[in-house]
């Protein structure tokens, strides 16, 4: 069929993407072929500039904004909710919402993410741990089995899979540009937290990755999707406690909000029974492909 030809690089563009954009759970979701966003609140940044200073710290906005990606690696661990949602393209696909916890130093995180209706409103729990991808949920599996995905395995299909650690999306607060501006404080499940908007630098996100992964595909992307407007909250040690994002491409948006909580927090994820394991070859669902014909996984 004619789609075929069509779908498939919008389907890749979409990945790519929310890779960039939105962190681990959305890579997940794109790949199953759900979609989505968070709250919408990341828009109507301001070109301000940087001459306003954090009360509580004595910092520039943007220096605020710099320092919570530092700081929130020193802490190494948090738990997260996610939520998403989109406009266009990505409306029809339902919204997703996700939670979990994750332990930057060991590279290992947790979520439990259900999807849309579209999808069947099922539920799907992601482990990553010791350099694979641990899918369990329909429709990938039966309750108890799982899906093992190497990440270097998901990598050679174009997902940046450092990404699923959702640390990974705060280092991207390193690429803000100098538009960042304070806005009123809020509370944040229960913290007083200091505000900050403004945009994310895609080609500077992207000189953050590794070599193997800036490639011209994802510099495309990156050009394509422009800056990225953003609304940052700090608690009173300048640790994000919520960032949103607001990816727009093509007349489809996709929103995209995180909040943190529990910092330091002890994180302990495990690999499943390798009894309950199966393999999933060539990247299965994560390139669109079918969980037909898994292998057991090697005890």
């Amino acid at each position: 069929m004619t789609t075929h030809s069509t779908t498939r690089p919008t389907s890749r563009r979409r990945r790519r993407i929310g890779a960039l954009a939105a962190g681990g759970a959305v890579v997940l979701a794109l790949g199953l072929g759900a979609c989505g966003g968070g709250d919408d609140s990341a828009s109507g940044t301001s070109s301000q500039g940087t001459s306003t200073s954090s009360p509580a710290t004595q910092l520039t906005a943007f220096e605020a904004v710099k320092a919570s990606a530092q700081n929130s690696k020193e802490a190494g661990s948090a738990k997260f909710a996610l939520t998403m949602t989109g406009t266009g393209e990505a409306a029809s696909m339902g919204d997703v919402s996700a939670e979990g916890s994750f332990d930057s130093t060991a590279s290992a995180v947790e979520m439990t993410m259900t999807l849309p209706q579209q999808a069947g409103g099922s539920k799907v729990t992601m482990r990553v741990v010791d350099g694979s991808a641990y899918l369990s949920g329909a429709p990938l599996t039966a309750e108890g089995q799982w899906v093992q995905v190497p990440l270097d395995q998901m990598g050679a299909t174009g997902l940046d899979t450092a990404q699923m650690d959702p640390s990974k999306q705060l280092e991207q607060l390193d690429a803000v540009a100098d538009d960042v501006r304070e806005l009123p404080a809020q509370d944040v499940r229960g913290v007083q937290a200091r505000g900050y908007s403004g945009t994310i630098d895609p080609a500077k996100a992207l000189e953050q990755l590794p070599a193997e992964q800036r490639t011209e595909e994802a510099e495309q992307a990156a050009a394509q999707v422009g800056p990225i407007p953003f609304t940052l909250y700090v608690d009173d040690q300048d640790r994000p406690v919520r960032l949103t994002q607001e990816v727009t491409v093509e007349g489809s948006t996709l929103n995209v909000q995180m909040d943190f909580f529990d910092w330091g927090t002890d994180v302990d994820v495990a690999a499943p029974d390798p009894a309950s394991v199966t393999q999933m070859p060539g990247g299965g669902a994560m390139t669109g492909g079918a969980t037909e014909g898994t292998t057991p996984a090697a005890a």
